[in-house]
């Protein structure tokens, strides 16, 4: 077959590195019990997550979780997080994003308090998200993580997945940026199948009690109209084994089935950010649970999360080594384009030229952009779509065209230039080399293709 078009879009060095995903998406995050443990720069995580009064010194961005289960009513609720604000602005302090709420599916001491409510959630959830909004639109608001509970509703607890499609059929997704979610791993190791029961622990997903339940989340978000927001794994994590008399204490009940070893919980936690980062594109945050609650002297002995902490066991170690692959806060535009060329057999012409530039956002703020061309060069192809917008870590592409494109042989070059702007971003526009050349071949000559 004749081939009439040569389009090379060059790219940079390949290096031999794990399966990436193709946009960073990921925030690398841990609960924290001393948000100033000298242990966490050295871990190179990105976020931590709070749960009260943001010190002066932070190591990280920072999620700070703000109380709104049934006994906070929505004035109080609006009352915290001003105070909360006004102590912020006061201390020159910034937090990144809030999570409104935790685990209100379930009526535990942690969770609601009382019969969940999803309507009532709702409304906290929206009010909250008003006010912060107001304050700071660039603020990301992520719902209360939910807790795992299987396929059970009752007076206790409401199933995590029908709480979340309620929450979006009564418009509760026009009220946050992200889905909260905690996808524990219990027994079963990152990688085990959703929905799956197995007489193999590690395999072991009977109604999604595993880390990869939050696919099954995602799900619903989609069937929902919420598949273009984030899902936020704002706690998750796996429990290893405490002193023996610990596992008779009143906070191990129902926990001694989820144990694993030390290495198994590093190398889950390991495991987890490599797949989300492979897999998951629609995956945000994710906050181990947790950092250093093993060393915190407020807690006793046998404190069941004491034994998800990573501090000086191997999971520490092996998190740290990790590579990482973190979104920025601020909107970040990359092309992975450095150029764009075509060639053409002359007595082929006239022919239609089309490339497409794949831009995408790197960053958690959103950017806009405006791709341009130099119309006095001697190429200067039609931009079709020259102005985008991109959410958080989203990608799409620009469009080059040059139609009935007829030249004697020789080369022809241009610029594409793409302008973008994001708050709290450099800005440095991206500047692409155009060329065609015009190959002098007899009819019957073949140019070869190579695709990207």
């Amino acid at each position: 077959m004749l081939i009439a078009i040569l389009a090379v879009a060059l790219l940079g060095p390949i290096g031999w590195l794990p399966a990436r995903s193709a946009v960073p998406h990921l925030g690398y995050g841990f609960n924290v019990s001393n948000p100033g443990n000298p242990n966490l720069p050295a871990t190179q995580f990105n976020w931590i997550k709070i749960f009260d009064v943001v010190p002066n010194n932070l190591p990280a961005t920072v999620l700070l979780r703000v109380e709104a289960n049934s006994s906070v009513s929505v004035s109080a609720l609006l009352a915290d997080i001003q105070n909360k604000l006004d102590y912020l602005d006061a201390n020159e302090l910034v937090v990144a994003a809030w999570e409104i709420g935790n685990e209100p599916n379930i009526d535990a001491e942690y969770g609601w308090g009382t019969t969940p409510n999803v309507a009532a959630y709702k409304d906290r959830l929206c009010a909250a998200y008003g006010a912060l909004k107001a304050h700071d639109p660039n603020f990301i608001v992520v719902s209360a993580g939910l807790a795992p509970v299987g396929r059970l509703t009752n007076e206790h607890q409401i199933d995590d997945r029908e709480f979340v499609a309620q929450l979006l059929d009564m418009g509760g997704g026009a009220c946050l940026d992200a889905v909260g979610y905690h996808p524990y791993g219990y027994s079963a190791d990152y990688d085990a199948a959703p929905d799956v029961q197995s007489a193999d622990p590690t395999q072991n997903c009977v109604q999604g009690f595993c880390f990869r339940g939050a696919e099954k989340i995602y799900e619903v978000m989609q069937a929902h109209g919420a598949g273009d927001k984030k899902l936020w794994a704002t706690e998750f994590g796996w429990i290893t084994r405490p002193p023996d008399h610990c596992l008779n204490d009143p906070s191990w009940a129902g926990r001694a089935w989820q144990i694993v070893t030390e290495e198994k919980q590093a190398s889950n936690l390991v495991g987890a950010y490599q797949y989300a980062d492979t897999h998951w594109p629609w995956m945000g945050a994710m906050f181990v649970f947790n950092f250093d609650f093993n060393t915190a002297p407020w807690y006793p002995e046998c404190e069941q999360m004491r034994y998800y902490g990573v501090q000086g066991r191997p999971a520490e170690s092996a998190l740290t080594a990790m590579p990482k692959n973190p979104a920025t806060i601020a909107g970040r535009l990359r092309t992975n384009t450095s150029a764009v060329k075509w060639a053409v057999a002359q007595d082929l012409q006239p022919i239609n030229l089309t490339a497409a530039v794949d831009v995408a956002n790197y960053g958690w703020g959103a950017l806009t952009y405006t791709a341009t061309v130099n119309a006095g060069a001697s190429l200067a192809p039609t931009v079709i779509n020259p102005i985008g917008t991109l959410g958080a870590t989203a990608q799409s592409a620009i469009t080059l065209t040059v139609p009935n494109f007829m030249r004697a042989p020789g080369t022809y070059t241009g610029t594409l230039t793409i302008n973008w702007y994001a708050v709290g971003a450099a800005n440095n526009p991206r500047i692409i080399p155009l060329e065609v050349t015009v190959l002098d071949l007899p009819h019957h000559a073949y140019v070869p293709v190579i695709s990207r």
